[in-house]
């Protein structure tokens, strides 16, 4: 194979219905079988596959492929990833429990399909796989097969075929079409896997009657390829002729052709279209700005990136390709130009709502010193001014525009630089409220609570009903403990990720309704008639922040999914925790402030089968050294505590601060010139004491738990799932309480475990913690012990529950039966 053919751009446009179809197949093979120890994918792209493996559990992941592709290119790191030429018998010999390889055997040459089935037989006596039946349209398809080309093969080697998904999944449209029609299962008759099949009632095939069915979208792809074709031919002649040139199609009919793809949702077509149009006039810039925006829409962002800084030096006057700039240059990490481009945007074109919100949202980052910080903030205060007064809502054409500007970019970094955000999201809060009326006059009028009779009715609705944070808590600990004799949960899904979560909150639930489009929802949420409505993280995805600011109930609530006030007047309480907020804290809320007990929220321990053996490779780390844990967010450390790491590394000889890089590479850089510049002023090398490690998958993190030896708590904006994902290994925690909620998580959970020797009263304090427990083993272990006996407290804990529904009771004017 061509290795220029398989970029990364490739890859990008394949993984999100990848991550999609295999989460659905994945949850349901392993629902009959068990969670397998070790999977290898031959062919396995950017690892969409086994990152979804190792969501579900499997401990072992290889994938292989070629040398174009690597190992930093992984969706997980800890994906073991393996060079290698697919069309040779591959040179690994380990088997394992499961071995897939889906939509590949169709790129390779076809002299190569025998030993293409024997590398994947070597693999492993139980093969999930699927190639791109005959003729089926696809980057680069030489060989393309019926399915009974392929069982033969298998057959031949003593495997016999489960037709396991089609039956279930052929109308699924959660799953790529390519994958309902062409993925199969072949089993040996001693694997485990054959007998877990046969007790479910799965009969097994040892012929191929049948298996060569076409699906219908694919079949209709393959009409369309079948017709492309066809005028291919015909334009051949016409060029031939020289009296009939005036019938070859021109660059209108192939935006019409485009445009009729689109209306059609087939956004891969309709790009081959674009740059069919653009093979012949690359300069054309109608066409590279058509095809940037469809990229963008496709999150085909490198390529998107390309060509929409192409249109921009043919062209520099256009407001909306800069907007397309800017919002591209954010998703692939270059955060400063983002903005450049955006400012930009806002000088040609002043007027234009979308690009406004982008550059007020796109202002926050890393701050490069203390100054910084409070300049950001002076100037968002005066762009969201200017915003909420120049957004129009006087015609229906404004108020599509500024709908369309809700959400795009939110600002969610605004509370990491450690202010009092209050005023500032109720000015934000009401603006979003004001334009979602206009949009939606029906669903503004307030609800009147009604005592009426049965159960009380709960609308959870969220975009993270999937295996997230938010699901962690609070979400899955609202579904499992309320009591259903008083409540009845209606779920209100607005994302579009299914996983294991996702099926749990089906189950759970008394109905559940999945939908992206936010019209829909809200029909559904106001018919539900919800007595009340929970919104565990308001201001982390469009979708939940639009219906968050339309009257769907009588009582809505935001929770601690997203710590800090909303600012919207149509949320109506914030349900946080008694032990987390302040004594002042009902002046932090635009809303009611509710303090459940403790907590506020059901924890679930870590299971013994959650936490992984082996190690974690440190860079530079020795034995003996201690390891301090600053596994937070980089956003989250403010220039003002800098100081606290070379102050702590100067007391302790052998401290190891260990960092998480974030997914932008220039916040990272920004961040480790501040710490250099720290550890410079105390005489220090902060090389000599800082590790930065790159993103983590959850198997990394929890061997990196695994070693670390002291938990340093951020300040001001606090860890919270990080810090009871420590908890596991008893791992001293050090915090210092913020001033607000958001800077008192670990706080509570100390307080909560009755460890309070190890909460600072003040900076001086937080590292003279820091140093005693780096420096006395003997107290470091008693701290460790104390967390272990403790720790019992945080889990299921049935105070909050009883709290919350407490709560509901009242405020929906009922009394427990």
């Amino acid at each position: 194979m061509s290795k220029n053919l398989y970029g990364q751009t490739f890859y990008d446009s394949q993984i999100l219905g990848s991550l999609q179809s295999a989460q659905v197949y994945l949850y349901y093979l392993f629902s009959i079988w068990g969670v397998p120890g070790s999977v290898a994918d031959l062919g396995c792209g950017r690892g969409a596959w086994l990152a979804t493996c190792r969501d579900l559990g499997v401990r072992r992941v290889v994938g292989l492929d070629g040398d174009w592709n690597s190992q930093r290119d992984m969706l997980d790191q800890h994906i073991q990833f393996y060079p290698a030429d697919l069309e040779q018998k591959i040179p690994l010999t380990d088997t394992f429990d499961l071995a897939m390889s889906l939509e590949v055997a169709e790129h390779l040459h076809p002299d190569s399909s025998a030993t293409f089935v024997e590398s994947l037989c070597g693999l492993s006596d139980a093969v999930l796989f699927g190639a791109a039946f005959t003729g089926q349209p696809g980057q680069n398809h030489i060989n393309t097969r019926p399915h009974s080309f392929w069982a033969e093969f298998f057959f031949s080697r003593g495997y016999v075929l489960f037709d396991l998904f089609r039956p279930v999944f052929w109308d699924d449209d959660r799953v790529d079409p390519c994958y309902r029609q062409n993925t199969f299962l072949y089993v040996k008759p001693e694997h485990s896997l054959f007998r877990a099949l046969e007790q479910k009632g799965h009969v097994c095939k040892r012929d191929t009657q049948f298996i060569d069915c076409v699906h219908p979208a694919v079949y209709v792809g393959l009409v369309r390829e079948f017709n492309k074709l066809q005028r291919s031919l015909v334009n051949d002649k016409v060029e031939s002729s020289p009296d009939t040139t005036d019938l070859l199609p021109g660059a209108e009919d192939l935006y019409k052709q485009a445009e009729n793809q689109i209306a059609l949702r087939q956004t891969d077509a309709a790009a081959d279209t674009y740059r069919q149009i653009l093979a012949g006039e690359p300069d054309n810039p109608e066409c590279l700005l058509r095809l940037s925006a469809l990229l963008l829409h496709m999150k085909c962002y490198e390529e998107c990136f390309q060509q929409v800084q192409h249109f921009l030096r043919l062209v520099d006057d256009v407001a909306f390709a800069y907007v397309l700039a800017g919002q591209v240059a954010r998703e692939v990490g270059h955060w400063q130009e983002s903005r450049e481009f955006l400012l930009r945007a806002i000088v040609l074109d002043p007027s234009n709502v979308y690009a406004r919100v982008l550059c007020c949202m796109s202002i926050f980052t890393i701050c490069g010193h203390e100054s910084e910080a409070e300049a950001i903030i002076h100037a968002y205060a005066d762009e969201l001014d200017r915003l909420v007064c120049d957004t129009l809502l006087n015609s229906p054409g404004e108020i599509m525009a500024a709908d369309e500007a809700i959400g795009v970019l939110t600002p969610f970094f605004l509370p990491y630089l450690g202010c009092d955000v209050k005023d500032l999201q109720r000015r934000y809060g009401s603006w979003v409220c004001s334009i979602m009326a206009a949009k939606y006059p029906q669903f503004t009028q307030p609800l009147t609570v009604e005592a009426a009779p049965g159960k009380i009715k709960i609308g959870i609705v969220s975009n993270y009903f999937h295996h997230h944070s938010n699901w962690k808590i609070p979400i899955s600990g609202w579904l499992e403990q309320l009591d259903r004799r008083q409540f009845s949960i209606h779920c209100f899904y607005t994302g579009d990720i299914n996983d294991a979560a996702t099926e749990s909150a089906r189950s759970l639930a008394d109905s559940f309704f999945q939908d992206a489009n936010v019209e829909s929802l809200a029909v559904e949420l106001y018919g539900h008639k919800c007595d009340v409505l929970l919104y565990p993280g308001i201001g982390m995805d469009t979708a939940t922040l639009k219906l968050a600011a339309l009257r769907l109930a009588p009582v809505q609530c935001a929770s601690w999914g997203h710590p800090v006030t909303t600012g919207m007047p149509t949320i109506d309480y914030y349900i946080s925790s008694a032990l987390m907020e302040p004594a002042e804290a009902d002046s932090h809320y635009t809303e009611k402030l509710i303090r459940l007990p403790n907590l506020s929220v059901w924890c679930e321990p870590v299971t013994t089968n959650q936490v992984v053996s082996g190690g974690i490779e440190i860079p530079g780390l020795k034995e003996q050294d201690i390891v301090f844990l600053c596994n937070q967010n980089i956003l989250k450390y403010l220039p003002h505590y800098d100081g606290i790491f070379p102050a702590i590394a100067r007391q302790v000889e052998n401290a190891r601060f260990v960092f998480i890089a974030s997914y932008v590479p220039e916040l990272t850089e920004k961040f480790l010139r501040r710490l250099d510049n720290a550890f410079d002023i105390k005489g220090l090398t902060a090389a000599d004491y800082v590790t930065v490690l790159p993103q983590l998958g959850e198997a990394g993190f929890i061997a990196l738990n695994a070693r670390a030896d002291v938990f340093l708590d951020s300040i001001e904006w606090s860890g919270c799932n990080t810090v009871l994902e420590s908890l596991p290994f008893n791992t001293p925690i050090v915090t210092l309480p913020g001033s607000f909620m958001r800077g008192r998580h670990a706080y509570a959970v100390l307080k909560m475990m009755g460890i309070k020797n190890t909460i600072a009263s003040n900076v001086d304090d937080y590292i003279s913690i820091a140093v005693c427990l780096a420096n006395d083993l003997s107290w470091r272990k008693e701290i460790s012990a104390r967390i272990c006996q403790n720790k019992h407290r945080i889990y299921r804990d049935r105070e909050c529950i009883d709290g919350l529904e407490r709560f509901l009771l009242n405020v929906s004017g009922r009394e427990k039966v």
